[in-house]
């Protein structure tokens, strides 16, 4: 009689094995999913030097950086700087003659461009939205303040000619106005879209963070936001119980902890979310005369 044992695992050795696989998985998912999400951190950052180079050539060309907005045409500044960043062609369709959702513009609006998508983005690619059919959401704004909280309701409000940012409707500034320096002072950063009715604001009107490339048939008045924010409000305030017109001007992301805005020098910079309130404004404004401390 033969007391070999047979061949192959008992159930609970199986069972043993499987548990350890799956404590092992459970502890290679999260490192997996952390260098991932590290990846796109680091493209969403290579996008924003490409814009802030786009945004420093244009001011080598026009000597000034070009509008948050136009107040007439509503050319969105991502639209501005589209020759500079290797669209000449794209840019050459634009028709100032026309509204945005007509013929080519209305083409140009719906083109896809990468670079104004963060790689860690949850907004749709297109959506038909206020006219525009199949328009492109923007993941970016530049700064227009480093003080302002509002963009409805009376008195003084995002987006106006007092703004003390690089960045607002019909603005251009140039580099010389920027005496707190472009290596102090923020261009453009993440910014979070989310297109869903959320809240109504001062003038009762319902509001959604939604930000746009090249142009936009809105983007002035309670809806500057479109195309800029303001460090005046909290980073990712769209996850804070904030009145909406914070929530709509908060530079925010989906990388976790904070934000990536590249300065006006074209350095890009992560900011935690937890910064100290004075210290995130004195970044926003290009003559406050503050100490922005680079941040860790």
């Amino acid at each position: 009689m033969s007391n070999r044992r047979p061949a192959g695992l008992s159930l609970v050795e199986l069972l043993v094995v499987i548990a350890i696989l799956a404590i092992l998985l459970s502890l290679l998912l999260p490192a997996v999913q952390a260098a991932r999400e590290s990846a796109r951190k680091v493209q969403c950052g290579n996008r924003l030097r490409q814009m802030s180079l786009g945004l420093l050539q244009y001011h080598d060309a026009k000597r000034h950086f070009p509008a948050a907005i136009t107040s007439q045409q509503r050319l969105i500044w991502n639209g501005a700087i589209l020759p500079y960043i290797e669209q000449q062609n794209l840019s050459d369709r634009i028709d100032p003659n026309l509204p945005w959702n007509v013929g080519t513009n209305a083409q140009v609006c719906s083109t896809f461009l990468s670079i104004y998508r963060c790689p860690s983005s949850t907004a749709p690619e297109t959506m038909t939205a206020q006219g525009i059919e199949n328009r492109v959401p923007c993941d970016y704004l530049v700064c227009a303040s480093g003080t302002d909280t509002r963009e409805s309701g009376p008195g003084i409000l995002a987006g106006g000619p007092h703004s003390d940012g690089v960045f607002f409707v019909d603005s251009r500034t140039r580099m010389a106005e920027i005496r707190d320096g472009a290596s102090n002072t923020v261009a453009v950063g993440d910014s979070f879209f989310q297109f869903e009715e959320l809240d109504l604001d001062h003038t009762g009107y319902p509001q959604f963070l939604d930000r746009w490339c090249v142009g936009t048939l809105e983007g002035v008045g309670n809806e500057v936001s479109e195309a800029m924010g303001s460090t005046g409000v909290a980073i990712n305030s769209h996850r804070l119980e904030v009145f909406i017109d914070e929530r709509e001007l908060a530079f925010g992301s989906q990388h976790s902890g904070g934000v990536q805005m590249a300065l006006v020098d074209g350095a890009v910079l992560f900011f935690d979310e937890n910064i100290d309130r004075a210290v995130w404004r004195a970044w926003g404004t290009r003559n406050g005369g503050e100490v922005a401390v680079t941040p860790p």
